[in-house]
């Protein structure tokens, strides 16, 4: 029924994913600027922002973008919808308030009780948190439009505009000699223009007179402000766990040059979970609506749909990544040169989200943000527990098998839940082609042993393009529906005459 909507999202998100490498780029250009040492730091305070930020947007953007596709398409219904996004802003603005008085007390002790040896992170972190009041102007209008269907604001802003932006202010706190906090201040100040930007966005799509009556005559919409309060602490608890392993990794005593190489590892891993957000972005508004008609199996219809083909990018994108993560890393700084099978290790959690993690997609746009906020706890604790047990140890790796565990603990507890929730699945059905596909592979990557360290760069290029041919064949091989029709396509392009004997 949204085959035409889904369609048109997904090729927006795909745009901007390919807007995406801007972010490799920027990690690269940043530490070959201002060095690994000062970039560990920039990167433990990044992410600590990150999971505050979880706290006080997540939840609220989702609520925007669910509730609001409730009343999008009703024309009689601009008060509820108007209330809706009011209620988004102006809370997730009340709590970046609160974290700011909070940043202001406990930022110092905080820091001098974990990272005792790193005095320059306190002012850092105090710049950086002032980014969450723009942040959360960013969220709440990008979510509005999104619950229309617009996803190309989400795509120019956060796609193509942040990381462009991004850049820029931090080529010009380098030029001005600003260190670490011109570092942050360039972080700031591209958060408050993209804010500006989101707005106008907003005002593109919806009525701005309408939207200030709503805030003027601002009325608590509970039910919506109960699931964005468990979607919140859902988000705020994963993230802390997905960014756990660098700030324990740091924790642990491991210097800054350390911290930056597992964390430049770990965001560019982190990246090939775009895939799955090119899809999740737009199939939340969708899905919210098959919920609401009940109309269950068109719902699990797309859902598989969507996860054959997350499955299928993924893997050779975690293909490649495998083969050619130690040039990848060198290519960040040439002093990144220490063992890098972690990075390994680092690609079964972008590989277990692509694959099966549009199943917690969907337990969060049918409201159900409880389960997940029980599992995030769960999994939030359970991490904790293996970096503490594995850091010690292993380091690096031990950071990483940390971070696989959880993943796959996390996956598995979605899958039962949304059909336990919803009566729906990702059935074997719909997706194992996409897994037979990488499985055959399976022997060949057994024979090349560790293609990641052996040969040339020239030959580690080839073994990846080889690899990921390998995987298209093997596709076919299966009768892939999507690879068929892509085959077919290429034929009548090339050879009209033949494709139509």
């Amino acid at each position: 029924m949204y085959d035409k909507q889904l369609k048109r999202g997904v090729l927006v998100n795909l745009i901007s994913l390919v807007s995406w490498l801007i972010h490799p780029l920027f990690f690269v250009i940043v530490t070959w600027l201002f060095g690994p040492e000062l970039l560990g730091v920039y990167f433990l305070a990044s992410f600590i922002t990150e999971v505050a930020n979880s706290t006080v947007t997540s939840g609220y953007n989702d609520a925007a973008m669910i509730f609001g596709s409730h009343h999008a398409d009703k024309e009689d219904a601009h008060d509820e919808l108007y209330g809706v996004f009011a209620n988004a802003l102006l809370m997730s603005l009340g709590l970046s308030g609160l974290v700011l008085i909070a940043a202001h007390f406990g930022v110092v002790p905080m820091v001098e009780w974990l990272y005792d040896d790193r005095a320059d992170l306190a002012g850092g972190l105090m710049i950086l948190v002032w980014t969450l009041p723009f942040m959360a102007i960013t969220g709440s209008c990008i979510a509005a439009t999104k619950a229309r269907m617009h996803m190309e604001y989400a795509a120019a802003i956060n796609g193509f505009a942040s990381p462009l932006l991004l850049l820029s202010t931090s080529l010009i706190a380098w030029w001005v000699e600003g260190g670490l906090i011109g570092l942050m201040i360039a972080h700031l100040v591209t958060r408050a223009v993209l804010a500006a930007m989101a707005v106008w966005g907003f005002t593109r799509v919806f009525e701005s007179r309408k939207m200030f009556r709503a805030m003027r005559h601002f009325r608590l919409h509970r039910k919506m402000l109960t699931f964005a309060l468990s979607q919140s602490l859902n988000m705020t608890f994963n993230r802390y766990a997905t960014r756990l392993d660098v700030i324990m990794l740091a924790a642990f005593g491991h210097s800054n040059v350390e911290v930056a190489f597992y964390a430049s590892a770990a965001l560019l891993t982190f990246n090939i979970r775009q895939i799955k957000f090119i899809f999740s972005n737009s199939l939340a508004p969708i899905v919210a609506r098959y919920h609401k008609a009940g109309d269950s199996a068109l719902f699990e219809e797309t859902l598989g749909r969507v996860a054959r083909w997350t499955t299928t990018l993924v893997v050779p994108a975690a293909l490649a990544a495998i083969v050619l993560r130690a040039d990848i890393l060198t290519l960040v700084h040439p002093s990144y040169t220490d063992d890098s099978v972690f990075m390994v290790v680092l690609l079964a959690t972008p590989f277990l989200s692509c694959a099966f993690g549009l199943a917690g997609n969907c337990i969060v746009y049918t409201a159900h943000t409880n389960w997940n906020l029980l599992n995030a706890v769960l999994i939030a604790g359970l991490n904790t527990g293996f970096n503490l047990l594995l850091i010690p140890p292993l380091g690096l790796l031990g950071a990483a098998v940390a971070t696989a565990l959880a993943s796959l603990l996390y996956s598995v507890l979605q899958l039962i839940e949304l059909w336990f929730l919803e009566r729906v699945t990702i059935r074997l059905g719909a997706v194992f082609k996409a897994h037979l596909g990488w499985v055959l592979l399976v022997p060949l990557l057994v024979a090349l042993w560790d293609p990641g360290v052996n040969g040339t760069v020239v030959t580690r290029i080839a073994t990846a393009v080889g690899l990921v041919l390998a995987y298209g064949a093997a596709l076919l091989l299966v009768r892939h529906p999507e690879a068929h029709a892509l085959l077919r396509r290429l034929v009548r392009i090339v050879s009209p005459s033949q494709a139509s004997e």
